[in-house]
């Protein structure tokens, strides 16, 4: 619609867009996916910084796995599954983001038990979907995750608080760190 020239005005009017102003954003058709913390290089600077945390898989730690509780699945780039040595089991559907755009996923990674790297008693057994975007992160663990951690979870504090053998333990909200995977041997 930006591109007739009748609705181009009623848009830039409704939006209050200035004659000389950037509209970029309004004349891009071809917008990109972005997914993660990471924007044109930059990392986004918001109120809320990310809830990264470090989960130990098959002795390994992933690293920059973000804590996203708005997210309907756990979410792994194709290059994480890759360095972990791990395998697709299952196709999986494609879906739709926010802005109606597909999203093609690989395959999904059936029952993974991770183990958190601040407690490592505390396993939760997880599934996957692998999709071949930027590696911006570890992964994105969604809603249900969180859930499963057994505790409560507000964004804004440094910690959250989850249950470990049935004792509340906090689980401390860690920076973004440079290597995804590293081996635990060597750390």
């Amino acid at each position: 619609m930006i591109r007739n020239d009748s609705y181009k005005a009623q848009i830039t009017e409704t939006l209050n867009i200035d004659e000389g102003e950037d509209s970029i954003n309004l004349n891009d058709d071809q917008s990109e996916l972005i997914f993660g913390p990471e924007v044109n290089g930059k990392h986004e600077q918001s109120g809320v910084p990310p809830f990264y945390i470090s989960l130990t898989i098959h002795d390994q730690i992933l690293r920059n796995a973000i804590l996203d509780l708005g997210e309907s699945h756990n979410l792994m780039p194709k290059e994480t599954m890759e360095t972990l040595d791990l395998n697709i089991t299952r196709p999986y559907k494609d879906l739709f983001s926010f802005d109606s755009s597909k999203v093609k996923f690989l395959g999904l990674i059936k029952d993974l038990c991770v183990s958190l790297v601040q407690y490592p008693g505390k396993s939760i057994v997880m599934d996957i979907v692998v999709a071949d975007i930027p590696l911006k992160y570890g992964m994105l663990l969604s809603h249900s995750w969180g859930e499963k951690l057994q505790g409560s979870l507000q964004l804004d504090m440094p910690y959250a608080t989850i249950s470990v053998f049935g004792q509340p333990k906090k689980l401390y909200r860690e920076t973004l760190m440079k290597y995804m995977v590293i081996c635990t041997d060597k750390p």
